[in-house]
């Protein structure tokens, strides 16, 4: 079976579009290292071969790697919050949260009532902050202490 091998590589093969700078750079190495021009190709296109085989091995990890990244985006876009502000007056339903589906940072708005159906779940995963208003008004079943943890420069929070 060697013997066939060696006389496959005796074989002379012409490669076109060869880059004649790459040639002499590979025969100027080969001379260096002691070994055939043949040789130093042969090596080179094994190492190819092994690197290109290496790279269609891990490409499953890349493309996780990619898929894992743009989840990664995804999930910090949902995570900023979306300002609402320069509003007079709004009243906000548990309906609207759920339908809107992101975080909210509310600010600038002379009046903001919280309707009944806003419970505590609600208001913690979808309000990030309410600041810089006049008045807020949160539902009675609201703990006090979270509806203040969400308030910054308010001048009047109530109740009803």
């Amino acid at each position: 079976m060697r013997a066939s091998g060696e006389e496959r590589l005796s074989k002379d093969i012409t490669i076109r579009g060869l880059n004649p700078e790459l040639y002499n750079s590979v025969a100027e190495l080969s001379r260096k290292l002691g070994i055939s021009i043949g040789e130093a190709i042969n090596e080179a296109m094994r190492l190819l071969l092994d690197v290109m085989g290496g790279l269609r091995s891990i490409q499953p990890l890349v493309e996780g790697v990619k898929e894992a990244g743009k989840s990664i985006s995804e999930g910090i876009s949902n995570l900023t919050p979306v300002p609402i502000s320069g509003i007079e007056e709004i009243e906000l339903s548990k309906e609207d949260f759920e339908k809107f589906g992101r975080r909210v940072l509310i600010s600038n708005v002379r009046k903001v009532v919280f309707s009944q159906d806003v419970d505590e779940a609600t208001l913690e995963k979808y309000v990030a902050v309410i600041r810089d208003c006049d008045e807020v008004s949160f539902p009675k079943s609201i703990s006090k202490l979270l509806a203040l943890s969400k308030c910054r420069d308010v001048d009047r929070v109530t109740f009803y």
